[in-house]
């Protein structure tokens, strides 16, 4: 048997993180051959299993012109491909790219799954919403992270063969030499969407504080209007922004909370990994996502989105009741066991091979 998967790239990112994360368990199934079609020139950050077949279809974009021309070489030769090998499944990742890949295999009699990796509600170039619209339709099945995309996805493009299939986690190294420190811990880009100012305020309004610190990894065009908010609060020498850094694990042995104050999310990874580390999270309960991995007070804390008194509240409740932190803690790493790398592959495999 054969599977054809599509992306434009494996640059880092959450998407190309999946899809390599797939290769590799589809890879290990004796009776199936794994094809990854990369539509655009690009280097790979993530590695794929050396049985995975790759085929470099090299689009560019130097000029509209060019660009023109190397977007009908490449669906030329993605036809070509599917025709040639006749997968018994394709999948393909990313809105515009997905419309793309039903057309390459339009009247090949081909089964094609295709998946969003994004927010539902996330505008999208008219050009791009005005091809979901017309071609999700015609796909086998489609995959949504959460069920709220679900939802929307099955209002918007009347398919009737839609599944949820959350992320794998990604494995989390443990550092039982590392002991808990009093910190609360963010991890998220430097975006409005993000929410690490509401993180910031609410941390503001927290008694008996003098411990405890904040530290939130991530870079993005907000770092200089974030520094500034916890300047005017007076909390620099208790919020510290740390930028992007590469060991994330060993400030999540470090940290004692996690909170995730997003108010947009297509799935959230990085929940997730603060859960399968074990730690206590508090999350806004933003419209995709986290309402899918936490069970309120059973595993976490969910928040109303932007309610910044509530979130406070949370997190002094947490601070005063290190029980509380220990039981939901050990609940919330429960998690990586359901979003396993191996369990998620094989639920995409049994929903394009079934």
């Amino acid at each position: 048997m054969k599977i054809f998967l599509v992306i434009p790239t494996l640059k880092q990112g959450g998407a190309e993180r999946v899809m390599s994360e797939l290769a590799n368990q589809f890879a290990q199934k004796d009776n199936l051959k794994v094809h990854l079609v990369l539509l655009a020139k690009s280097n790979d950050f993530y590695k794929v299993d050396d049985t995975v077949i790759i085929h470099r279809l090299g689009f560019e974009n130097k000029s509209k012109l060019n660009k023109i021309f190397s977007e009908l070489a490449t669906f030329k030769n993605l036809r070509k491909l599917l025709k040639t090998h006749k997968p018994d499944a394709v999948l393909s990742f990313m809105e515009k790219y997905n419309s793309f890949t039903i057309l390459a295999a339009a009247f090949l009699g081909l089964q094609v799954f295709v998946s969003d990796r994004s927010n539902p509600l996330k505008k999208v170039p008219q050009t791009t919403e005005t091809l979901r619209k017309f071609t999700y339709k015609y796909a086998t099945g489609i995959i949504a992270q959460t069920q709220f995309a679900k939802d929307v996805l099955a209002a918007k493009t009347k398919n009737k063969n839609i599944r949820v299939i959350p992320n794998p986690v990604k494995e989390i190294q443990n550092y039982p030499d590392i002991a808990k420190e009093k910190l609360i811990l963010n991890v998220g880009r430097l975006v409005p969407e993000k929410g690490q100012k509401y993180l910031i305020e609410a941390f503001s309004k927290i008694n008996e504080k003098a411990d405890w610190r904040v530290v939130i990894l991530g870079d993005g065009p907000l770092r200089s209007e974030l520094e500034e908010q916890v300047n005017a609060l007076g909390l620099s020498n208790q919020v510290l922004l740390l930028g992007a850094v590469n060991n994330v694990d060993e400030w999540l042995a470090k940290a004692s909370i996690f909170v995730f104050p997003s108010i947009s999310e297509g799935f959230p990874n990085a929940l997730a990994e603060a859960m399968s580390a074990g730690l206590p999270c508090v999350s806004f309960d933003c419209k995709t996502g986290p309402r899918d991995l936490i069970e309120n007070y059973k595993n976490g804390i969910l928040v109303e989105e932007k309610n910044v008194e509530e979130l406070a509240n949370s997190l002094q409740k947490l601070i005063d009741d290190p029980i509380l932190r220990l039981r939901l803690g050990t609940q919330a790493i429960v998690i990586k066991e359901h979003l396993s790398s191996d369990k998620i592959a094989k639920c995409f495999y049994e929903f394009m091979m079934k």
